[in-house]
């Protein structure tokens, strides 16, 4: 008997996440022919066992349901996605990155969700996931996680150095001069690592002073890059930069950044969390030695405004499940799951009140400057910028290499105007980062 109860409170508990059509379904008995639920995610953003786990209680929940995951690479994907949501036989689910969430709207390849945002909560969401992933005023995508960067340093060296974390930007200035000073003698030591063309932590910078990448006139985009804000955060870049041996020319993957961190000639790096961990993999000598804070902000009141990056859910236009893929997207994206992702990832949920109750030391240091991100303009032709040459890496360059930034600044605007003005102009919710609330 007690086994029975046990099953059937399961059971309604799952029901609590149905939608209408699929929970009467399910109330009756179960009665609903086999059907299959083909979900495309992406490699690691859900870990296996959370994902074994959770697609064992959809499918309790969802008698004679099947579902099938299919694990994606990200080199690729969005022409592998474009291709897949106009067949015939999309996936139902599928996973798009924050950035080009719009892209997939405009094209009409995904189900609007607007309809549904009461129950997945979208009043909860952190403002700018929300915003990753609404197009025309219409929701598509539903924020599945977030990260944002963070300083990941080495606490004995500060110690060492009678250093604390630094408050404020003009402190961390002076935290580099220290440690410079503290290792001059030691060859190949540095205190930042700061690759050139880390574009996401200039984007921060340029927040902090007020300005944008580009923002929307009602007409047309206008770059932001030669304004003065821009001007200041590339000369902040710039006298950080000093600090670092890394190369003028390449971004956080050319060398990747843990690969130099665990080398134990850095103080500090740019990254995400859970680096830290890559780190001390490699090199377990440095197990108890690092540790994280937030990107300082211009104050000591307020962290530094960081790029948040990420992945939504979304459903297929044409797909032919989707009551069951609105249902699968209210699973991952709710509460209990969310904490759960957190827990065992590191990410933030798409919740930020959930942050607090979460026991990862990443989450709780993302989750102070997360009231202060931002992420790019949304708009369906930003994935044009970030496409090789990416404007924005060439003007960091630029910049490091002795062009003034004002100039190299203007000449980042004619490109990145050009790319995200080519075509008809979109109609709805074109914003620029960070006009969220």
């Amino acid at each position: 008997m007690a086994r029975r109860l046990r099953r059937a409170a399961a059971l309604l508990a799952g029901l609590l996440l149905l939608s209408p059509a699929t929970a009467a379904n399910a109330a009756a008995g179960g009665s609903s022919p086999a059907r299959e639920l083909t979900v495309w995610l992406m490699w690691g953003s859900v870990p296996q066992p959370e994902l074994d786990r959770l697609t064992g209680e959809f499918e309790q929940a969802h008698p004679g349901v099947t579902v099938n995951v299919r694990m994606q690479g990200w080199p690729g994907i969005d022409e592998r996605l474009e291709t897949a949501l106009n067949s015939d036989a999309p996936p139902d689910v599928v996973e798009t990155g924050t950035t080009t969430t719009p892209y997939f709207a405009a094209k009409g390849l995904l189900k609007d969700l607007s309809d549904q945002s009461g129950r997945l909560g979208a009043a909860e969401w952190i403002p700018s996931l929300r915003e990753s992933g609404n197009w025309q005023g219409r929701q598509y995508g539903i924020p599945l996680y977030a990260a944002s960067r963070v300083v990941i340093y080495r606490k004995d060296l500060f110690e060492e150095a009678g250093l604390t974390r630094p408050r404020d930007q003009k402190e961390w200035l002076r935290t580099n001069r220290t440690l410079a000073r503290a290792h001059r003698a030691e060859p190949g030591f540095q205190p930042l690592h700061l690759p050139g063309q880390n574009w996401y932590v200039l984007s921060g910078f340029l927040h902090d002073r007020g300005g944008r990448i580009a923002e929307y006139d009602g007409m047309r985009w206008r770059g932001g890059l030669s304004t003065r804000p821009a001007v200041e955060a590339l000369e902040y870049y710039q006298a950080l930069q000093s600090f670092s041996r890394a190369p003028k020319d390449q971004d956080e993957a050319h060398p990747l950044q843990y690969e130099v961190l665990a080398k134990g000639q850095t103080a500090q790096m740019i990254g995400l969390p859970w680096e830290l961990a890559d780190a001390e993999r490699i090199n377990p000598a440095l197990r108890g030695k690092l540790d994280m804070f937030p990107v300082p902000g211009t104050s000591a009141d307020r962290p530094g405004s960081v790029f948040l990056g990420g992945s939504n859910l979304a459903v297929a236009q044409r797909g032919r499940q989707p009551d069951l893929a609105a249902d699968w997207v209210a699973a991952l994206t709710g509460p209990a799951f969310q904490e759960r992702l957190a827990t065992a990832n590191g990410v933030l949920p798409n919740r930020l009140a959930l942050a607090g109750t979460i026991d990862n030391p990443g989450v709780r240091v993302q989750a102070q400057a997360a009231a202060n991100a931002h992420t790019t303009p949304v708009d369906p032709r930003w994935p044009t910028v970030e496409a090789a040459p990416n404007p924005v890496k060439t003007l960091l360059t630029d910049v490091l290499t002795g062009r003034p930034p004002r100039a190299a600044g203007r000449r980042a605007d004619a490109v990145l105007e050009e790319r995200l003005n080519a075509g008809p102009p979109p109609d709805g919710n074109t914003t620029a980062p960070g006009t969220h609330p």
